[in-house]
């Protein structure tokens, strides 16, 4: 079992009450990117924008997770709102809180006999519920192997996060790793976060069953347009984070910023020799990428950035070391 994890949230002492009344924005934020489509940007942005879905769609399958574990209560808000959209949700998440995990996969491999240090438990704990122990993208994978083994599921959601996942930010997240494991396999995706407002005393937390019914309307959208076929182009997630403020003002198709909101600082104490405490160091300083996620969310609008999973560096840095290295083409 993974060592045990402490979230954002419990950090700075969110108690977990969701839908809390919050305070105006503050100013500023972030960014990092996974490389994105131009393409799935423009069709992603087009969908936002379409009328809501007909009552007569088949019901999607989802498989539900998250990075908080399977008995977050934000994830049961997410799991409410898609089962009363109509859809069937399995729940394949971590059995324990498996925050900053990122794109971790099990690679203990057994070579041999099974044994306690090559081998995961999971359970199921009702006939909607599994509980997994190990990281978010092994609850996916796991999900997909066994629970979902005669058909791949739909789509893979992985949510509600109680705090941005935006930014650098996003790459360390499980949040998000867990639908960049979706999209590894062909697997439409969608993370889903929201903001938390470090700059108050104390921290405010986004309405959770706003950000829950948003992405249900995402998802209905996608289902509308998609025509029959996949939800998603292959190999895309969508991260989507939603703003602490109380009236949104939109949504935006964003780009991943270069920005964190959030990292830890290590500091020396006398608890031995050689032991550094881990604390949150909070950056909200505007992020230098235009139309990044973090922006967006400054703005109070909904972010929406397609994610491929790719850390490819553009074309023209990729010919640049080419050259720089002396290796033809």
């Amino acid at each position: 079992m993974e060592a045990n994890r402490t979230g954002l949230g419990q950090v700075l002492g969110w108690s977990g009450a969701m839908g809390a009344p919050v305070h105006p924005r503050r100013g500023g934020v972030m960014r990092r990117s996974f490389r994105w489509w131009a393409a799935s940007t423009a069709a992603v942005a087009c969908v936002l924008a379409t009328a809501s879905v007909s009552p007569a769609q088949e019901p999607l399958d989802v498989l539900l997770t998250n990075d908080d574990g399977y008995a977050a209560p934000t994830l049961a808000v997410l799991k409410q709102a898609l089962t009363a959209a109509g859809h069937r949700v399995t729940v394949v998440a971590p059995c324990d809180d498996q925050s900053g995990s990122g794109t971790e996969l099990s690679s203990n491999y057994a070579t041999g006999e099974p044994t306690e240090e090559n081998t995961i438990t999971a359970k199921q704990l009702a006939p909607d519920v599994w509980s997994v122990c190990g990281s978010p993208g092994d609850a996916v994978l796991f999900g997909v192997q066994n629970v979902f083994a005669s058909e791949p599921p739909d789509v893979v959601v992985s949510g509600v996060n109680p705090g941005q996942n935006t930014g650098a930010v996003a790459n360390h997240s499980g949040t998000v790793g867990a639908t960049i494991t979706s999209a590894e396999l062909a697997i439409p995706a969608i993370a889903v976060s929201v903001e938390i407002d470090v700059s108050t005393d104390p921290p405010q937390v986004g309405s959770v069953p706003a950000v829950a019914e948003h992405a249900t309307r995402v998802l209905d959208q996608l289902r509308s347009t998609s025509n029959g076929g996949p939800l998603l182009p292959p190999h895309i997630a969508l991260n989507i984070n939603y703003p602490v403020a109380s009236e949104v003002r939109g949504t935006q198709v964003t780009s991943t910023g270069r920005a964190a909101f959030v990292r830890p600082r290590y500091e020396r104490t006398d608890l031995c020799p050689d032991c550094y405490v881990i604390r949150p160091e909070f950056d909200t300083s505007p992020d230098p990428v235009r139309d990044s996620d973090n922006n967006a969310l400054a703005a109070d609008h909904v972010s929406v950035t397609p994610l491929d999973g790719d850390w490819t560096a553009a074309d023209h840095v990729r010919a640049s070391i080419r050259q720089r290295l002396g290796i033809p083409r």
